[in-house]
């Protein structure tokens, strides 16, 4: 994995709004659920394209509320979120109409249909915003295993997640250095600098191929390519990252550690010198 510093793509951050867009034209053009003869042709259109633009919104939040699992594009989940989504989507809808056709209401009975039909809608948008839609930065989709290489061929590498890229700023790059627990959230160190998002370890490190690096405190996951060098202080083990922060390592990690970045060279305690030419890290 090489550190480079890019931004995620404009399609990344607005595909479900973009893969919305047809969605809402064919149902626009279909007119289902009696809108066809209900509604002139424009309003129509101008019905459900905004019916799916804010169904979109709607399955982001409900996405955002569900517990983070590693396999998110899945039909558990998608049937989950659609049906999340689909509870506010309907008060939504039913408003909308009542704008379109002054006059009209709906009981209780009919809002328990309404949902029937929103949910349907609701699955078919995200379906379409999770499924047919690329993932941002060109990644594999969520809920795929990389395939294991034939034996003599290379192995691909693996990438971060979509589902945690598309919670960092883009100022910061894509490119994952380490993970910090603070409080009730979690500090992603990046290239680019650092971002906090609401996220728990666990749910992050659970979205992670244990390729691209391991977890080393209760409170620390490092990236496998971060790791610059070790240093052993008082029997204590930390790890030196490229940006030089110093990752305490737990007790109960410190051997897989060791073993797992066996790679990266020895540097001695601060004051002593370093190791080909690196400088000691610096504060946590």
């Amino acid at each position: 994995m090489q550190f480079t510093r890019r931004q995620r793509p404009f399609w990344g951050r607005w595909k479900p709004f973009l893969a919305a867009i047809p969605l809402g034209l064919l149902l626009g053009f279909a007119g289902p659920f009696g809108s066809y003869p209900a509604f002139p042709t424009a309003t129509r259109y101008a019905f459900w394209l905004g019916l799916t633009a804010a169904g979109a919104v709607a399955a982001v939040a409900a996405d955002a509320m569900l517990p983070v699992t590693r396999v998110r594009a899945g039909a558990t989940r998608i049937g989950a979120v659609a049906l999340v989504s689909a509870l506010p989507m309907t008060f939504v809808v039913a408003w909308t109409m009542s704008f379109v056709q002054p006059g009209r209401f709906f009981t209780p009975q009919q809002l328990l249909a309404l949902f029937a039909a929103v949910a349907a809608v609701q699955l078919l948008v995200v379906y379409t915003t999770t499924i047919t839609a690329p993932t941002a930065d060109g990644a594999e989709t969520p809920g795929h295993a990389p395939a294991l290489p034939e034996p003599g061929a290379e192995a691909i590498p693996a990438a971060f997640p979509p589902a945690l890229l598309s919670r960092l700023p883009p100022g910061i790059g894509s490119d994952i250095i380490a993970l910090e627990t603070e409080d009730h959230y979690l500090r992603v160190h990046a290239v680019g600098g650092s971002a906090l998002i609401l996220m728990r370890m666990a749910d992050a490190v659970a979205l992670l191929d244990p390729q691209l690096g391991a977890r080393v405190h209760r409170r620390w996951w490092v990236a496998q390519a971060a790791v610059a060098g070790l240093r052993t202080e008082r029997q204590k083990l930390s790890l030196c990252l490229i940006d030089k922060t110093l990752v305490p390592v737990g007790r109960t990690f410190s051997a897989a550690a060791r073993a797992r970045f066996a790679h990266a060279p020895n540097i001695g305690p601060p004051g002593q010198a370093s190791v080909a030419g690196q400088g000691p890290c610096t504060g946590l």
